[in-house]
């Protein structure tokens, strides 16, 4: 049999890329987060409101503050590993058990009686008693057709144990629920770092305000660009005690001083009526960042927030800016976000001032993980001689012109072959040159497909 060879896959799937990149759900923040309802410990996609209803139940609002601009919202639930399931058992019939673990299991109750419509059938009642959850009625002929039926409860699900005959029960509470939640420990982060580290996402949300671990997630985000070529942005915050500190957060800002690095410093009243600090807000700028599509700025982005911790004077300001710290400032009587800057404010090696702008960073990042990707999916499909380097070159210059037409990078971009390093065997090599539409200068690129 002949190897088989799908030669326009990468260029469509770059042109999909680039035409999706002006649409704010194609970007992901991922959200780790405690709560007494979820998957535990496992990342689940909630792209619209009805996915966090089901997932959430509406109840954490650091997922509903991602989900403002439109972002795909990537929820990971974090246990401590000790949470059980409420459930109520009959002996050698059925088991009736809340949907995920943790304390949220032993609100609902259920009920089986006769069908009102079908003498010949049951009907299974799940209702919650907190109101968050409509109440759900299935009708079905037995526990089998009961077990697939309530696959698609938001609450329980059913379990057949036996052959015993089930008898109608009146509304019967499910009992036995045990928390999940625990304090996060800087072992625990390792942990949750190394299980998140293969999914895709445009925005990490950092809920600890330990240094320690900022410092462990600023390596590991470090390592996964260097090692893997999967480039994400890191949003960390302070101390809810420090939020009208300027220099708490300006000293924060300096121990990150990295492109991929936004440091909070937003904290107040939102317009829901709740009062968050800088890293519940964190979450909003997160979700911000990836839902905002790269041909718009956030500066001057307004805050949904009716009155701030502080208002800053303009020294503070200043000062805030100058160290990289992204500071929302009142301007009338709404809020404004400054200036958008991460935390870069020492250059390194191959580093330059407008790298230090939010949107600069995440458009070569953006830029980078779409060809990354689409050479990593196909590179076993396309042959590395002249005319397969040629087709994903000329992919690759279809893509950069739809971005151009985006107003996401600036005229005079080129996509070639690395005259530098020969391709051949398992390997090629490609030179990328640049500049985002925002930025002083472009950026050059030098990688290898292997």
């Amino acid at each position: 049999m002949s190897i088989q060879r799908v030669r326009p896959g990468g260029y469509v799937e770059l042109i999909a890329l680039a035409k999706a990149r002006v649409v704010p759900v194609t970007g992901r923040v991922l959200i780790p987060y405690q709560a007494e309802w979820g998957a535990a410990n496992k990342a689940i996609d909630m792209a619209d409101t009805s996915e966090r209803l089901k997932e959430s139940g509406l109840q954490v609002d650091e997922l509903e503050l991602a989900s403002e601009t439109g972002a795909t919202v990537v929820g990971y639930r974090v246990t401590s590993g000790l949470e059980k399931v409420a459930s109520v058992s009959v002996t050698d019939s059925y088991m009736i058990e809340a949907r995920y673990p943790g304390l949220r299991g032993n609100d609902f109750e259920y009920m089986i009686r006769a069908s009102l419509v079908d003498a010949t059938k049951k009907e299974i009642i799940v209702r919650d008693i907190k109101g968050i959850y409509d109440t759900e009625t299935f009708t079905v002929s037995d526990k089998a057709s009961a077990e697939e039926a309530l696959k698609k409860s938001n609450m329980v699900r059913f379990k057949s144990t036996g052959v015993v005959a089930w008898a109608d029960v009146a509304y019967t509470a499910l009992t036995g629920a045990v928390s999940g939640s625990a304090t996060i420990t800087a072992s625990d982060w390792s942990r949750i770092f190394n299980r998140v580290d293969g999914l895709t996402f445009d925005v990490f949300y950092l809920p600890s305000t330990e240094a320690a671990v900022q410092a462990a997630a600023k390596q590991w985000l470090l390592d996964r660009r260097m090692k893997a070529r999967r480039l994400a942005q890191l949003v960390v915050a302070g101390l809810p005690l420090d939020d009208t500190d300027i220099d708490k957060h300006n000293a924060r800002s300096r121990a990150m001083n990295a492109r991929f690095i936004v440091n909070n410093s937003i904290a107040g009243t939102h317009i829901n009526g709740k009062t968050y600090n800088s890293v519940q807000w964190a979450a909003w700028l997160a979700g911000l960042m990836a839902g905002t599509p790269a041909n718009k700025s956030f500066t001057g982005a307004k805050v949904p927030m009716t009155q701030a911790a502080i208002d800053w004077s303009h020294s503070e300001v200043i000062k805030g800016l100058a160290e990289g710290t992204l500071m929302a400032t009142r301007d009338g009587y709404d809020y404004i976000i400054e200036s958008a800057v991460n935390t870069l404010t020492t250059m390194g090696a191959g580093e330059r001032e407008d790298f230090g702008k939010i949107r600069v960073s995440m458009t070569i990042d953006q830029v980078l993980n779409d060809i990354y990707s689409t050479a990593k999916k196909w590179k076993a499909k396309l042959d590395n001689d002249k005319d397969g380097r040629g087709m994903f070159i000329a992919a690759v210059l279809e893509y950069l012109a739809i971005r151009r037409s985006q107003k996401a990078i600036d005229e005079g971009y080129t996509f070639t072959e690395d005259p530098n390093n020969v391709s051949d065997f398992d390997y090629a090599y490609f030179k990328l040159f640049a500049k985002p539409l925002d930025a002083i200068e472009a950026f050059y690129i030098t990688w290898e497909v292997a």
